[in-house]
C-alpha cells in the first residue's frame, strides 16, 4: 500500500508551466538506462534527460547542470552508495531537488530513512515487468510539485538505519561524496562550504561509523567502507520489457 502527502516544493516553484522536465537519471544497468532514456525523451512532458551510470557521474552533472527532478535507482552497484543517500548528496548541491527512487526493492517509509527536514518531494516507484512511461512521468511531475509518496511500514527500516540516524543530514551529504571518491576540498567546493567545516563534519562522522577504530587504522577508509556497507542494497537488476 502507498500513501501520499502534498507539500509545496521550493526547488521547482519557479519552473515555467510550459517547459518540460529536466531529469537527472542515475542507473547502473546499461540496458535499462538506455531504454528508459529513449522512452522518457520521447514524452512531451520531458524536455531533457541526463543519464549517469554511477553516483559520481550524477554528482558531477549536478554541479554544472540545471535539473527539475532526479530519477535514481536504489541499488547502484556493489561498493556504491544507494539511491537514497545519492539523493541526499544531490540535495547538498541542488537544495530541495525532488527525488524519485525507481527500484525493484521494497522501500521503507520515508520517515524511516530520511532526516525530517529532507522528507519533502520524495517518491518511490516499484519497477514492474511492464514499464508505464506516462505513469512514471506523471510521478516525476507530481514530485516536483511537492508530492511525497512511499510504501507502508510493513517492510521496516533499512539495515544500518540506526547508525545513519546518528549522522546529521550534513554528515550524510559529506560521507556520500567521500564514498563517491571526492576528497575534502572537492566536497567543500560542491557543497559551498569551508574546507575546515568539511573536515570537521567528516571527523564527526568517522566517530559514528567506526567508533572502535584500532590504533593505526585509516579512519577515512574504514568510515567510507562502513558507510557504503550500510547504505548499499543488494539484488540483481530486473529487466523491463
Amino acid at each position: 500500500m502507498h500513501t501520499m502527502r502534498m507539500t509545496p516544493s521550493a526547488a521547482t516553484s519557479a519552473r515555467p508551466k510550459t517547459r518540460g522536465l529536466r531529469v537527472l537519471y542515475c542507473e547502473d544497468d546499461p540496458v535499462l538506462r538506455d531504454m528508459l532514456q529513449e522512452r522518457l525523451s520521447a514524452d512531451a512532458k520531458v524536455q531533457e534527460i541526463t543519464p549517469c551510470e554511477s553516483p559520481r557521474q550524477a554528482l558531477d552533472a549536478a554541479v554544472v547542470g540545471q535539473f527539475d527532478v532526479a530519477l535514481l535507482d536504489l541499488a547502484l552497484g556493489e561498493g556504491r552508495i544507494n539511491g537514497i543517500d545519492l539523493g541526499l548528496a544531490l540535495r547538498g548541491i541542488i537544495p530541495q531537488l525532488p527525488i524519485v527512487i525507481f527500484s525493484q526493492h521494497a522501500v521503507p517509509r520515508v520517515e524511516d530513512v530520511l532526516p525530517p527536514r529532507e522528507q519533502v518531494s520524495w517518491s518511490f516507484v516499484q519497477k514492474r515487468g511492464k514499464l508505464d512511461v506516462p505513469g512514471l512521468v506523471n510521478i516525476l511531475e507530481a514530485t516536483t510539485l511537492g508530492v511525497t509518496s512511499h510504501t507502508s511500514a510493513e517492510h521496516g527500516p533499512l539495515p544500518g538505519s540506526e547508525t545513519l540516524a546518528r549522522l546529521t543530514p550534513r554528515q550524510r551529504e559529506v560521507m556520500a561524496l567521500a564514498s563517491a571518491g571526492y576528497d575534502a576540498r572537492a566536497i567543500a567546493e560542491r557543497l559551498h562550504l569551508a574546507h575546515v567545516s568539511v573536515r570537521r563534519e567528516l571527523s564527526r562522522a568517522y566517530k559514528v561509523l567506526v567508533p572502535d577504530a584500532e590504533p593505526g587504522m585509516d579512519l577515512r577508509t574504514g568510515a567510507v567502507l562502513e558507510y557504503m556497507r550500510i547504505t548499499s542494497t543488494s539484488g540483481s537488476p530486473q529487466r523491463l520489457s
